[in-house]
């Protein structure tokens, strides 16, 4: 008599009934911590770019503005007697709400952040993909660029 060696169905669908339970506890933990990652790389992004909108006020000694919209895209724009410049444009991958008005503000000659047009330092903050993660920007009134 030969026996035969292998697996029966029934094993076969017991593995993947586990198999199926493992991922579907697994998949929206895996889903919440990669919102956590997009917000907090977001974040760092928009942090660079406030920066360095900062230092082109400081370096070229004229206004920078920065205009962010609801849905992450951004504008850096030279600001001056002909107007304004668009100097980059890009997007962060998150959605981003402000407590600047149209989520604008101007960096002036010396970095201190002001509202478009406006000529004393105003502070405010970026909250980035609030929906999830919630990470914010922080922009001081002495001009400090910060993420929390």
């Amino acid at each position: 008599m030969s026996r035969q060696h292998g697996s029966t169905l029934l094993e076969l669908v017991t593995i993947l009934a586990i198999s199926a339970v493992l991922c579907a506890i697994a998949v929206p933990g895996v889903a919440a911590v990669r919102s956590v990652f997009a917000a907090d790389a977001a974040a760092e992004r928009l942090a660079l770019v406030l920066r360095t909108a900062q230092a082109r006020a400081q370096a070229h000694g004229a206004a920078v503005r920065v205009s962010v919209a609801g849905d992450g895209r951004y504008s850096v724009c030279d600001v001056g007697a002909f107007g304004e410049r668009a100097v980059a444009r890009g997007e962060l991958g998150a959605d981003v709400v402000s407590n600047y008005p149209q989520g604008a503000l101007e960096f002036g000659a010396a970095g201190w952040p002001t509202l478009p047009g406006g000529a004393s330092p105003r502070a405010g903050h970026f909250t980035i993909g609030a929906s999830t993660a919630g990470r914010a920007v922080v922009v001081q009134m002495g001009g400090c660029v910060r993420c929390t």
